[in-house]
């Protein structure tokens, strides 16, 4: 499995399956991360990736964060336009159903419909940061965020058998983002981290 196969994987595991964590809308508006801008290459030392890079994967974003996805056992590419907000110092992407769709590449020519008891709006949140030309990207720690739910500690709805999902406002989903930092893998840390480096120029 190269490893941009492995990022749509990861994504969809932790946006679509059982396990699945949304939230109502997005936290704030949405908008293009200039910071994210050029062509990424997964890095072969990402916790996650034991597998040799192929010579033509990466993900080009383009100058309105439109992502194409190059998997080279791939004959199609994958779009979706990833933009997202900072809260703090924190950024953050949102990816709703439509982007989701364009993810995973189906090629159905109509979206699939949305989940019962999900909100149009709702999205799924992905957390980076970017540093010395290194990218990378913590997914929703579903676990966790399924136990504390279940504890009584993090107040979520249950919209279908363990999925999830956040609501309120804008600037209440904020404040949870703010308080709970731990609703994500740690940077630097689980097997769910992906990395990624900008490419040189002419590369």
């Amino acid at each position: 499995m190269t490893p941009l196969r492995l990022l749509t994987v990861l994504l969809l595991a932790a946006s679509l399956l059982t396990g699945c964590v949304m939230f109502e809308q997005a936290p704030a508006p949405l908008a293009c991360d200039p910071a994210l801008v050029g062509r990424w290459i997964p890095l072969p030392d990402s916790p996650q990736d034991r597998v040799p890079l192929g010579k033509d994967d990466y993900a080009d974003v383009d100058a309105k964060c439109h992502v194409r996805l190059r998997d080279n056992n791939r004959q199609d590419e994958p779009g979706f336009d990833a933009l997202g907000f900072e809260v703090d110092g924190d950024r953050y992407l949102a990816l709703g159903f439509k982007e989701l769709e364009g993810l995973f590449g189906t090629g159905k020519a109509a979206a699939p419909p949305i989940p019962k008891g999900m909100p149009a709006g709702a999205v799924t949140l992905l957390k980076y940061r970017i540093h010395d030309d290194t990218l990378q990207i913590a997914m929703l720690d579903t676990v966790t965020i399924m136990q504390r739910v279940q504890q009584g500690s993090l107040k979520a709805r249950e919209t279908d058998a363990s999925t999830y999902l956040f609501e309120g406002s804008p600037a209440q989903l904020r404040d949870l983002l703010r308080k709970h930092p731990e609703l994500f893998e740690a940077f630097d840390g689980k097997a769910k981290t992906l990395r990624m480096r900008r490419a040189k120029v002419g590369t």
